[in-house]
């Protein structure tokens, strides 16, 4: 790429400190597991906002895939050396994580989000403080409960110098990181484990305020046991997830959350509700799962659905497909023979509805 002088800080740099950091992160697994690890875990948060009737495509969740995305532009920042840039995203990425229980915190955040969403100009649509986040969070009688015995708010304040990155306190949180080097982006080993570190702290109090305001994601249970494929949108984590968060919360807060969660009054009705429900058949699982193909065969075609059948199977070919899949493929050709669906027809999914199941006294 052409220079432009004066800059000194250009992308040409930028790649070669990224290559550097490749390079340490492949040579030190454990720390590169690290950062899947809680990548994966912060992604799963989306499963624990409930989406109803009243919410879907209300915006509700904003909050928190503004910060999922925050948190993967700061990564970026960081592997090319954009160090105190990486810092300035992670507060961000604390921020809107606590936006999305702050807005939430009600029951109400479909509604209690669009002035904020919508970046009206008014005092109401302004980005609240951390500090007046928490005096609504304290509110909620779990996290009461869970502040009681483990002190989420000095967690918080403990992350307050991420604020010196985003207004530049002095040399040390500059883009000199406070100490003698090149006036352009160096690779520096601490600080990629300073912001894995910070990463991981961040994850661990959002999801944990999550989980402290919807509790059902405490709860390990097999949902394909009521649902098959098709489980909705309310509050909920897979077994494997709860046990990746149990990994990474510190001290007793995992038997704190648990017990939170399993004497919430909600989330027994909640569980209730679940146990009375009917389980479900293998041949009402492959009834949704023809369903869901039908639906991808229309948006996309037969040929495309032929492809990806093949690469999901790494077959070259249909009769490699293993015997239920190509029974069931086979059907499903016909089907899209019938009707026209060699080529895709339609641009836009279709929803089910099933999404947007909602539990017994949901609010």
């Amino acid at each position: 790429m052409k220079k432009f002088l004066p800059f000194t800080y250009d992308p040409d740099t930028s790649i070669n400190v990224y290559e550097k950091t490749n390079e340490y992160l492949e040579s030190n697994k454990e720390i590169s597991d690290k950062i899947s690890e809680l990548s994966w875990l912060y992604h799963s948060a989306l499963d624990i906002i409930p989406t109803t009737i009243d919410s879907f495509w209300s915006g509700h969740n904003f909050p928190y895939v503004e910060s999922w995305e925050e948190s993967q532009i700061s990564f970026s920042q960081m592997c090319f050396g954009l160090y105190k840039q990486s810092m300035s995203s992670l507060r961000s990425v604390l921020e809107l994580g606590l936006l999305s229980v702050y807005y939430n915190i009600n029951d109400d955040g479909h509604n209690a989000v669009q002035k904020w969403l919508n970046s009206e100009d008014s005092k109401e649509a302004n980005t609240p403080r951390i500090t007046d986040i928490w005096k609504i969070l304290i509110k909620n009688e779990n996290i009461q409960k869970f502040q009681k015995n483990s002190d989420l708010k000095q967690r918080l304040l403990n992350l307050n110098y991420l604020h010196n990155y985003v207004h530049t306190k002095g040399q040390l949180y500059s883009n000199r990181l406070g100490r003698l080097k090149s006036n352009c982006q160096t690779f520096e080993q601490d600080y990629v484990l300073k912001w894995v570190e910070t990463f991981e702290e961040i994850v661990t109090i959002v999801m944990t305020l999550h989980l402290l305001k919807f509790p059902n994601g405490m709860i390990s249970y097999d949902y394909s046991r009521k649902f098959g494929i098709d489980i909705p949108s309310f509050s909920h984590l897979q077994g494997f997830q709860i046990q990746k968060l149990k990994k990474y919360l510190k001290n007793n807060d995992f038997k704190i959350l648990s017990t939170i969660s399993s004497e919430d009054p909600e989330t027994i009705n909640f569980m209730e509700w679940i146990e009375s429900l009917p389980e479900m058949t293998e041949n009402d699982v492959e009834n949704q799962i023809v369903d869901m193909d039908k639906r991808e065969i229309e948006r996309q075609g037969m040929k495309s659905y032929e492809k990806n059948q093949l690469t999901m199977y790494q077959a070259e070919s249909i009769d490699q497909l293993p015997a239920s899949v190509k029974i069931r493929y086979d059907k499903l050709h016909k089907w899209a023979v019938e009707n026209d669906f060699l080529e895709g027809k339609i641009n836009t999914a279709g929803n089910n509805g099933s999404c947007c199941t909602t539990p017994p006294n949901s609010k």
